[in-house]
């Protein structure tokens, strides 16, 4: 693999590190902090601005819920100085002592800059769970 989609997938690992652990600098130093950065978590409005964006993650962290990350399906694409990453996230969290498990389509928007790759942009969209029925249930 390239060096340079390395270091976006590097980039990417640490904004997983830094959302797992809720460590708010990490998060910060990941962002490219611009008012051209966005943020849609699931569920929620669409943030614009490192201001926004800040706040939700103070939210975020405030809560104190376990969270861990295995990403699957990850691809990385360089287009000049942007770099794109989709994955899907299956995000591990525990509530009453009880863990659930979400999917959650992501697209992350990696910048260059001075100071390497630097998150623009995180979508997150929930993803459909399967259900498993009987093969005659198809038919009534």
């Amino acid at each position: 693999m390239q060096r340079d989609l390395v270091e976006v997938l590097e980039a990417n690992s640490e904004f997983y590190r830094a959302f797992e652990s809720m460590d708010f600098e990490s998060m910060e130093r990941v962002w490219n902090k611009d008012a051209s950065d966005v943020c849609i978590h699931p569920g929620w409005e669409i943030l614009r601005g490192w201001s926004e964006i800040r706040e939700s993650w103070r939210a975020i962290f405030a809560s104190g819920s376990f969270m861990r990350f295995d990403l699957t399906e990850v691809e990385v694409v360089r287009i000049g100085e942007t770099a794109r990453v989709t994955c899907v996230e299956n995000l591990y969290t525990v509530q009453d002592g009880v863990t659930h498990r979400a999917r959650v389509a992501a697209t992350n928007l990696w910048v260059l800059s001075a100071q390497g790759w630097k998150l623009s942009l995180h979508h997150g969209s929930p993803m459909a769970q399967g259900v498993e029925i009987e093969e005659d249930e198809l038919l009534n």
